[in-house]
């Protein structure tokens, strides 16, 4: 049997002693959590949803104190979710006078449940309401929500929470597209979970991107609305205006009135700023030479306001409110486009003041 030669029998021993060095730094990164591979947001948001044959997909039902933690943005976020999967533990459907419909920022996405604005309104006017805010959520889904609880339980008033994402183009099946590419997006191959890929090989591939966001001098992230992807749920379609999506749109809003009219439920439409368009004046200094996402976000709601108002129900914009209280105080995360718990408070005062006044 021939002897290795010297200069493989070096090369193989070298090699092996890369590979143990390898092994014994994974090892420790893992144990200590140094190299635990941060989740992508789809796969923070797929780990506590389940598919529905109406919605999409909704909520798990039942969940116990159920955390998720987005580490890049430092949020966390811990929920509690009854039979239906809506963030109602303990609450009586029959019994509550008041309801709220929207995506993530009426389920209060990363804010402890007793403070987004649903839970601080019920503080506030003592009497139980209910939350059928769900992350993801549009006009597809709110329709459902209106014909499957609303027409169900007739609530005296239900209050519509409209975002710029609500604005794109509507699709009935837009529920199963999210969850299905959630879904696949919630998998990944085992060597990214590795120390080598997660500090070396993800950060090259990083630097390689063109950056989609950028730091205002307040500390907030802003994201270039020209070069967000479709998908991230930042801001209004670019083609909305110009398609046959603001049609879709308003003849959903338009079905939603006439449901609420039909089972004498009084309606209140509140439509929701970005987070980019609350705050304009970064957003311009930051990306000159891209406002049209925001016009077109300024003019849809303004579309989806005088359609409302055509109809007799109170439709109230907060992007003003909420641009006139930025200075003062950080409304929304730093990284994340969702408010922070000012952002609630501001936005359940605004809610109060109008159902007081009314």
């Amino acid at each position: 049997m021939q002897k290795i030669k010297p200069w493989l029998q070096n090369l193989l021993l070298m090699l092996a002693g890369v590979l143990v060095g390898l092994l014994i730094v994974e090892t420790f990164a893992i144990s200590t959590g140094v190299a635990a591979p941060q989740k992508s947001k789809a796969q923070i948001f797929y780990q506590f949803i389940q598919p529905d044959a109406q919605l999409g997909y909704k909520p798990k039902s039942n969940l116990k104190d159920f955390k998720t933690v987005w580490q890049e943005a430092k949020v966390a976020e811990v929920a509690n979710t009854d039979s239906y999967g809506f963030r109602n533990l303990g609450r009586d459907y029959t019994k509550s006078d008041l309801y709220f419909i929207g995506d993530s920022f009426t389920w209060g996405q990363w804010v402890s449940e007793e403070k987004t604005f649903p839970r601080l309104i019920e503080s506030e006017l003592k009497q139980s309401v209910i939350n059928l805010g769900v992350p993801g959520y549009s006009f597809a889904q709110y329709e459902t929500l209106f014909n499957e609880f609303i027409a169900k339980y007739k609530p005296n008033t239900v209050i519509l929470s409209i975002v710029a994402n609500d604005l794109t183009n509507y699709s009935s099946d837009i529920g199963q597209k999210i969850y299905d590419t959630l879904k696949a997006r919630s998998f990944s191959p085992w060597y990214e979970k590795t120390f080598l890929y997660e500090f070396v090989l993800k950060t090259n591939k990083k630097s390689l991107q063109i950056p989609i966001s950028k730091e205002a001098k307040n500390g907030l992230t802003l994201f270039d609305l020209s070069l967000a992807q479709p998908e991230s749920g930042v801001g209004v379609d670019s083609d909305y205006l110009t398609s046959d999506g603001v049609v879709k749109v308003e003849a959903a809003l338009s079905r939603i009135i006439n449901l609420t009219k039909k089972n004498q439920v009084k309606l209140f439409v509140f439509l929701v700023p970005s987070k980019e368009s609350a705050y304009i004046n970064d957003y311009v200094q930051l990306f000159p030479d891209d406002v049209t996402l925001l016009k077109n976000e300024e003019i849809g709601y303004k579309r989806l306001c005088d359609l409302a108002k055509s109809k007799e129900v109170n439709c109230i914009n907060l992007t003003d409110n909420f641009r006139k209280n930025t200075k003062q105080e950080k409304l929304y995360f730093d990284i994340d486009g969702h408010w922070n718990p000012a952002g609630h408070q501001l936005a359940a005062k605004a809610i109060l003041d109008t159902l007081n006044n009314s």
